[in-house]
């Protein structure tokens, strides 16, 4: 494939308006220090409602599978994934709440209902990645909310037991934290990450002096609510420190957003879409962060209006569209909203593999998993969820093919990943739905 060579300047381009212009590699001289030992990365990409469950996986021999039309915008890293069917998530089954929630919190986290809140009562696989790999870089992880920070029944992250991880959605003030006080060359400006941790040390301190007079005057019960925040207080102070070795292709993004754009605004999804993308490759570029989430958050009323109008149609919103897909003579609607997630995720995965790093590109360095929190949308279903997984992983995921693992459990799935790290788990989750690793 052509998307491994890169030119002498590449750009990156999104519908949402930014254009990440990378480096010169001429500029940047030989290779950096630990350029050749990059590390691994772990991003993933959770999209809503399932999908044509019938249609999705592809065709032909496993290691010459025939792209469906659904997956078919993913033609052009066809050797970099590996589409993963009849994978089942058993830990929905049991959570005892509705469809959504059952499924939602459960796709990264495998574990039981524990009772508070519906939170799930264990840490989603992202999250204990990062824990993990322990990072010097100034973000343990990075979420990204596409469509607005309210994730509602969707609360798929967690960085322990009843303790959720939420989600940023605003793209210009994504870029402010992160890249705002960094020069054009940010690996040659180390000082003006130091200045930006100086900055984020004055805030926390301010934040320290408003938890300490809040316990002060808290209740018993409400202070053990508040020690899992005392929890991230610590951990924010332990990465202040943090600098990450930014890579070659580590570069500032540009911003450009429309005049009337609203983060919030599900019409301009799409913009939201791209612009995130590029903001978590060129983090993860920079080294701001080894583990990242793209969450696509709106799952009831979407209309996708840059699809042509195609939904709702005649349904009164996109999750009444999909719960009546059976009943469809013509699901053309669906398919097209399918297929354009598909679409967002290949421009992902076409932007990390024209990042150069280390050796190679930023694909090559990472491990990459796209998946929805349902197989079949019409009936809540969490087998055969649709998932694809992407990156060299360092040599370790052999790539271009079909795997079918045949009615494997999303925690077996995940025990691998762990073990993809270094990790010696055998067990993620749930217990009673975990029997080791899947083979892959």
């Amino acid at each position: 494939m052509t998307t491994r060579s890169s030119t002498r300047r590449n750009f990156l381009r999104g519908t949402g308006g930014i254009v990440v212009a990378l480096p010169l590699l001429e500029s940047l001289g030989t290779a950096r220090a630990g350029e050749a030992n990059s590390p691994l990365r772990y991003p993933q990409f959770m999209h809503p409602q399932g999908t044509l469950i019938n249609e999705w996986a592809p065709s032909g021999p496993a290691n010459a599978m025939v792209l469906s039309e659904i997956l078919s915008p993913l033609q052009d890293v066809i050797d970099e994934i590996v589409v993963v069917s009849n994978c089942d998530n058993p830990s929905a089954s049991d959570y005892g709440v509705n469809g959504h929630v059952n499924s939602g919190r459960t796709v990264f986290t495998c574990a039981p209902n524990s009772g508070n809140n519906n939170l799930a009562d264990g840490p989603s696989i992202d999250q204990v990645i990062a824990d993990r790999i322990e990072a010097p870089t100034p973000h343990k992880s990075l979420q990204f909310g596409v469509g607005g920070s309210g994730v509602g029944e969707y609360q798929a992250l967690y960085a322990g037991p009843q303790d959720p991880v939420p989600v940023d959605a605003d793209p210009a003030s994504i870029f402010t934290q992160l890249f705002s006080d960094l020069k054009d060359d940010p690996i040659a400006a180390p000082t003006t990450i130091q200045r930006l941790h100086a900055r984020r040390a004055s805030v926390l301190d301010s934040v320290l002096d408003q938890f300490n007079a809040t316990m002060g005057a808290a209740s018993a019960t409400d202070r053990t609510t508040l020690e899992l925040h005392a929890d991230k207080i610590r951990e924010l102070e332990m990465q202040l420190g943090n600098e990450g070795e930014a890579g070659i292709g580590c570069a500032v993004p540009t911003i450009d957003l429309p005049g009337n754009y609203n983060a919030n605004d599900q019409g301009q999804d799409d913009v939201s879409s791209r612009a995130l993308i590029d903001l978590m490759v060129m983090a993860m570029a920079c080294d701001m962060t080894r583990v990242g989430t793209l969450q696509y958050t709106n799952y009831h009323g979407p209309n996708y209006p840059w699809l042509g109008g195609v939904v709702p149609g005649g349904y009164p919103e996109w999750h009444s569209m999909v719960h009546d897909i059976p009943n469809m003579g013509d699901v053309s609607a669906p398919r097209t909203v399918y297929r354009w997630y598909m679409e967002e995720l290949a421009y992902l995965l076409g932007a990390l593999a024209n990042t150069p790093d280390g050796d190679g590109s930023l694909l090559d360095h990472m491990l990459v998993i796209s998946t929805s929190e349902l197989g079949n949308p019409a009936t809540h279903g969490t087998n055969g969820l649709p998932i694809v997984l992407a990156g060299g992983v360092n040599g370790a995921l052999e790539t271009g093919r079909h795997v079918d693992l045949a009615g494997a459990r999303t925690g077996e799935l995940f025990v691998t990943f762990l073990n993809w790290f270094g990790a010696k788990d055998t067990v993620f989750g749930n217990p009673a739905y975990c029997d080791g690793a899947a083979s892959l």
